[in-house]
């Protein structure tokens, strides 16, 4: 694989490619298709995937739980968790109350298990980030957010990263590793005057902030001072999400989307070549482990 030359390694034509997340213990990177409700896993080793699971509804994103199992987030709120054995346990949530008519969208594990989790507006409403912590209660963090959406943490653990995509931005806030406060929040990158909105993100060995632009076809690399450092295009133009993986995190596996949004799944002409599919690339830096989810499931 050559640096900076994305290459196809999985093609599901996914209608919402989404929330890839290296599965360290399966050798794999799995992702969703989140309308159509679809687990994807992609094996390292084989060079092959599988689509590994359907769900009734949508799967927003997940994350791994310490002994590898997943908990997905889907729509009206649900949280379930699932084990490849015995498939679907019983809900950690089962609904949350105003967003029947809503559906997870992407989510993130904090160092203590936490997990923050957008929803989707809906409605006329906007969207809100929630905080669902180990014990499975849920608090409202945020409200009225144009698309809550890629999120991650600062090398240090002291500030979490949150993307607004319909709003152009990434913000900073300030991130209490004890209680998993957020405060004030602050715009890291505005991104209104370039291609694409942001969309899902990572932040790699180094510190920096690599985010996925829908409708930008592209990745863009910030600098922890919110600076832009670098751009790698891909052929597809609804680039949605990153995440690093491998033995040494040394690849980074790229989701893409058919889309648009939530309605029909366009053509590979309108969307560019390898749209709905799973890329690999060699972004010459690592990345690292993301945090596990430690939620309580009895």
């Amino acid at each position: 694989m050559n640096a900076d030359t994305p290459a196809v390694v999985a093609d599901p034509r996914c209608h919402t490619g989404e929330g890839p997340l290296y599965h360290e213990e399966a050798g794999s990177v799995y992702w969703v298709d989140i309308p159509r409700g679809q687990l994807f896993r992609y094996d390292l080793i084989t060079d092959d995937y599988e689509r590994i699971l359907d769900v009734d509804g949508a799967i927003g994103g997940f994350t791994l739980q310490p002994d590898g199992d997943l908990l997905l987030f889907c729509d009206e709120g649900r949280i379930v968790p699932w084990n490849p054995d015995s498939g679907l346990g019983d809900p950690v949530v089962e609904s949350v109350a105003g967003e029947a008519d809503s559906r997870f969208n992407d989510v993130v594990a904090d160092p203590h298990g936490r997990v923050y989790a957008g929803t989707m507006p809906a409605d006329g409403r906007g969207g809100s980030l929630y905080r669902l912590d180990t014990d499975g209660t849920l608090a409202t963090v945020e409200t009225g957010l144009a698309i809550p959406n890629g999120m991650g943490f600062t090398s240090d653990r002291e500030a979490m990263y949150l993307t607004e995509t319909d709003a152009d931005r990434i913000y900073r806030y300030d991130y209490d590793e004890e209680t998993g406060t957020l405060s004030d929040r602050a715009v890291f990158v505005d991104t209104a005057d370039v291609e694409g909105k942001p969309d899902g993100l990572t932040v790699d060995a180094e510190g920096s902030v690599w985010s996925a632009f829908w409708d930008g076809g592209r990745l863009t690399r910030y600098a922890p001072d919110g600076s832009q450092a670098e751009r790698v295009p891909f052929p597809a133009r609804k680039v949605s999400s990153v995440t690093f993986g491998g033995p040494d995190y040394e690849i980074a596996y790229v989701t893409t989307a058919l889309g648009p949004g939530e309605g029909e799944p366009g053509t590979l002409e309108d969307e560019g070549p390898g749209a709905g599919t799973l890329f690999a690339v060699d972004l010459e830096v690592t990345g690292v482990p993301e945090f596990r989810s430690r939620v309580a499931l009895d």
